[in-house]
């Protein structure tokens, strides 16, 4: 996930960063979901924190506020619940948070 440096691909749309890391995302869930599910928590957490990054570069409105970045997050999420891969695990209260 660090490779990829989705937080520093502020010209994309958050369409296309879904696009980007979902295949990525869809492996983990499917890999530590079998062997070892507590530790996809934190894989997922790592992508949130991520996407949060991305937001704050992009919009003016979010530099130096995470907490109003993690906020249109959850509202981006509760929109379009199918965007994310992670989205939809941690619907299913699979993942505590």
């Amino acid at each position: 996930m660090k490779a990829l440096e989705i937080n520093k691909k502020t010209e994309c749309k958050i369409e296309m960063i879904a696009e980007c890391i979902n295949s990525i995302i869809r492996g983990w869930i499917n890999y530590f979901g079998k062997y070892n599910a507590v530790t996809i928590k934190y894989s997922l957490d790592c992508v949130e924190r991520r996407i949060v990054k991305w937001a704050m570069r992009k919009f003016k409105r979010f530099r130096g506020h995470r907490r109003r970045a993690e906020i249109w997050l959850s509202e981006v999420r509760k929109r379009k619940p199918s965007l994310f891969a992670h989205c939809k695990y941690r619907n299913r209260n699979v993942v505590t948070s």
